[in-house]
């Protein structure tokens, strides 16, 4: 079982890896922002402390022919239920598609938020550094001129000047 103080350190690494991702997409004005990736990050962090840590302490409770424990069971929901939430952030608008990378960042919260939930703190920060340059490599390749946006992307930011919170 984990120590109190470690379970303090895992879930507030993980809120503040979701203030860090979801502060980048506030800031450029989407509508999942700091408070959405927090609670993704935050909870898939706790499901994997419970599953992890906390099933196999109820083994004992549990101990009959057949009942097996697998903490990999509920990670496999993690990624579904994401999966379905990140489903309705897409959307599709007069033939263009909006909300896809919005829909794959609340789904790699949710596995920063599993990678702090066990403990593993390099691997959550090297993976924050890649999200980060996924994020920004578009606008990096648009101001180099190797990608252009389509127009109605850059007018639909234009107008739209309200930020997430």
């Amino acid at each position: 079982m984990l120590s109190q103080s470690e379970i303090i350190l895992r879930m507030f690494v993980s809120l503040l890896v979701g203030v860090i991702i979801g502060y980048e997409r506030s800031y450029n004005q989407k509508t999942a922002g700091v408070r959405t990736y927090s609670l993704v990050c935050i909870g898939a962090t706790l499901f994997m402390i419970i599953s992890v840590y906390g099933l196999p302490s109820l083994s004992s409770i549990y101990n009959f022919y057949g009942f097996r424990l697998d903490p990999g069971r509920v990670a496999a929901q993690i990624v579904t239920g994401i999966g379905f939430v990140g489903a309705g952030a897409i959307w599709k608008d007069r033939g263009n598609i909006r909300g896809l990378t919005t829909a794959a960042n609340l789904w790699v919260t949710a596995g920063l938020g599993m990678a702090v939930g066990l403990g593993m703190y390099f691997l959550t920060f090297v993976s924050v550094v890649c999200v980060f340059l996924a994020l920004y490599s578009s606008p990096l390749f648009c101001r180099l001129g190797l990608l252009k946006y389509p127009p109605e992307e850059e007018n639909s930011k234009k107008k739209n000047k309200d930020i997430s919170y």
